[in-house]
């Protein structure tokens, strides 16, 4: 049979994921979302597609438009996967032969992706195969499986002759028998349970939850044989259902070992129901026990507390009400919390400080700093001393290092080498901004950010500070990672002006601070006492919990010694020193207004107003300013002030010099420039 030619019509453009994923639904597709640069999805997706409409679509890609997109195939719908030239010609022989044209091809990393709707009555199930071995089979997705959509990372659309699923071209059973075949497959057909195996019961929401509140506490990379027996219980629990396979994948992408969705689908398929001795879920409780978890408080977390039983009533209550057609569950229902509470206790986090009492766990700090004030080198200074404390568990913080030369990134990789912290680099050892992001949601999505603590260094790196959207749309990945347990703790710089109050101001807009939970301005303390000191000082300006106001640190600025020793020479300034030095500061910088008001009244000028004219005039400074400092250094102390005033008639205020305090000298205080 000949296939007559078609011309290809304009291909789709799509204007980010979430005009794609609209497209993908009026197509006919049913579109889940997607964790970037892999196959994970995002959410369950029952829940998800039982809602599915362009309302819940805009929503979703609204607050996660980083999120790609695929979908699932359904039983009308199977896809042909061809991942190398062999399968992809193979394939084209099968097509011909029945007459059957692709409407709609999409372009993979390795090949191709070939979409059909089934003929009513051809039954078909999902096959994969391992490349390598059998580079001309041709994997199939249909019911259950999934399939990754353009414009996700490595798809792109190849032709497409279909406005809709109606569109594609029709398989029947032939076709679909001619692909399995080729395979070394046998034909698919409905399966009938062996004689003398009864049918097994649907698998129920609340026992997948209680499979999968066993497998938070089993690591994937416990070794071979043990994450063969963990697929093969979830397999027997879930007698061999597309939820079980889709469950075991989720798991074993979390292991350092994961190779892939279709090496799991194909160790899946080989698994048989009519096994005489299964692995079963006393395997999984086993491994769960040996992972450290309390198995009484898993199963009680998980939905189904109790198995239905035969009961007796003893004695009846009047039967509820019926609920109206009016009164059924709305769409957002799906979404409820209700019912998870013990599931968000366990995730909620300890309240404690870990970075001094500036930083809570599992909350978003940003600190801002102007340059050269020494952000990098006083936070490393309050991770150490955290990690010597015992409040940081130093194997679960990532200093992600993007701001620094070579010669800086060995001195810190030394001390994290030394405290068994982790650190980050960007260019090195294949890691990325973009891999920051990819490694949160992967975190977010499999529940695993929980006592994760992540420095990042410098903020600019990872989002663009000074685009409302793009900063806000990573102030939300943040947000739901410090929700699931984990702390981030953001550097930034500030703008190269000071604010109206000669204060620094923060870079970018205010979407950031507005999304995180604290926000710290370090800034020097201006002090000309100790010229080999330095003294910087945090300030709050957004606070969430019982976070400190105010911190003070000081190091050396001797900058000819080691960065270790640098580190060491870093101390924390109480209170009691900070308001010593700032005193001085402020007495320093006034010193030559103090010395024109105290001429002045040495020479007479000594009413108010007079005095801070001629003092202002001397100094050449404002009157206002004059006025202030004749007002902040009056009073009776000699310690702290430098003039008092006596009250004479009509309530003139007459001013004169202290006296200097006892056991100093008699010589009026020196000018400090």
């Amino acid at each position: 049979m000949s296939i007559p030619l078609l011309t290809n019509p304009s291909l789709a453009k799509f204007n980010g994921n979430a005009d794609a994923a609209l497209y993908w639904f009026k197509f006919g597709l049913k579109v889940i979302p997607i964790i970037p640069h892999s196959k994970q999805p995002a959410m369950k997706w029952d829940p998800w597609l039982a809602i599915l409409s362009i309302e819940t679509i805009q929503n979703h890609w609204s607050q996660n438009p980083s999120h790609e997109l695929a979908c699932i195939a359904g039983d009308n719908l199977i896809v042909l996967d061809t991942d190398s030239l062999a399968a992809d010609e193979a394939l084209g022989l099968i097509e011909h032969a029945h007459g059957c044209r692709p409407m709609f091809v999409v372009k993979t990393r390795h090949g191709y992706h070939h979409y059909f709707r089934v003929a009513p009555g051809a039954y078909a199930k999902s096959d994969s195969h391992h490349t390598d071995t059998y580079p001309d089979r041709i994997d199939v997705k249909t019911g259950r499986g999934m399939i990754v959509l353009p414009p996700s990372t490595d798809k792109a659309i190849y032709r497409c002759y279909a406005d809709n699923i109606d569109g594609l071209h029709e398989v029947n059973q032939d076709f679909i028998d001619a692909v399995f075949q080729h395979n070394g497959r046998q034909a698919p057909r409905p399966s009938e349970l062996p004689i003398g195996l009864t049918p097994a019961p649907p698998v129920t929401e609340s026992h997948l939850a209680k499979l999968e509140a066993l497998l938070a506490h089993i690591s994937p990379d416990g070794g071979y044989e043990d994450w063969l027996h963990v697929l093969m219980a979830i397999f027997h629990e879930t007698q061999g259902s597309e939820d079980g396979l889709a469950l075991a994948d989720r798991w074993s992408s979390q292991g350092n070992g994961y190779s892939g969705q279709k090496d799991i689908d194909i160790k899946w398929r080989s698994f048989r129901l009519d096994e005489a001795n299964p692995v079963t879920l006393g395997t999984l409780i086993k491994l769960a026990k040996e992972g450290g978890g309390d198995i009484q408080v898993i199963l009680g977390s998980a939905e189904d507390r109790f198995e239905a039983c035969e009961y007796e009533v003893i004695s009846p209550s009047p039967a509820p009400a019926q609920r109206s057609e009016s009164h059924r569950d709305s769409p957002l229902a799906a979404f409820s919390l209700r019912g998870h509470l013990a599931k968000l206790e366990a995730e909620m986090a300890e309240q404690k400080w870990i970075l001094g009492k500036l930083v809570l766990l599992a909350q978003v700090t940003v600190l801002y700093a102007p340059p050269n004030t020494g952000k990098t080198l006083v936070v490393l200074h309050m991770i150490i001393e955290s990690i010597k404390k015992g409040i940081i568990n130093p194997s679960q913080l990532h200093y992600i290092n993007m701001d620094d030369n070579i010669n800086g990134v060995v001195d810190k990789l030394r001390l994290a080498e030394e405290y068994g912290f982790h650190m980050l680099v960007d260019g090195h050892n294949g890691f990325e901004a973009g891999s920051f992001r990819v490694a949160m949601e992967k975190m977010i999505a499999t529940n695993t950010a929980h006592g994760v603590i992540v420095i990042l260094d410098t903020l600019k790196k990872f989002t663009n500070l000074m685009d409302k959207t793009k900063s806000t749309d990573f102030a939300k990945v943040i947000r739901r990672f410090s929700l699931k347990g984990g702390t981030v703790i953001a550097l930034a710089h500030t703008n190269k002006n000071l604010g109206p109050d000669g204060q620094p101001v923060y870079s970018g807009t205010s979407d950031m601070v507005e999304d995180v939970d604290c926000a710290y301005m370090l800034s020097a303390v201006p002090q000309q006492s100790d010229p080999s000191q330095k003294v910087v000082e945090f300030r709050n300006f957004k606070g969430r919990g019982n976070v400190t106001q105010t911190a003070a640190y000081s190091y050396t600025l001797d900058r000819d010694i080691p960065y270790n020793e640098l580190l060491l020479s870093v101390q924390e300034v109480d209170a009691d020193q900070l308001v010593s030095v700032k005193q001085a500061t402020e007495v320093q910088t006034d010193a030559q207004i103090i010395e024109s008001i105290a001429g002045c009244i040495r020479d007479g000028i000594d009413s108010k107003m007079k005095l801070a004219e001629a003092a202002a005039e001397r100094a050449g400074c404002s009157k206002r300013s004059a006025l202030k400092v004749v007002d902040k250094y009056t009073g009776n102390d000699p310690a702290i002030h430098q003039w008092g005033f006596t009250v004479r008639a009509r309530g003139a205020k007459v001013f004169m010099l202290l006296a200097p305090p006892s056991g100093s000298t008699d010589e009026p205080p020196p000018v400090v420039t």
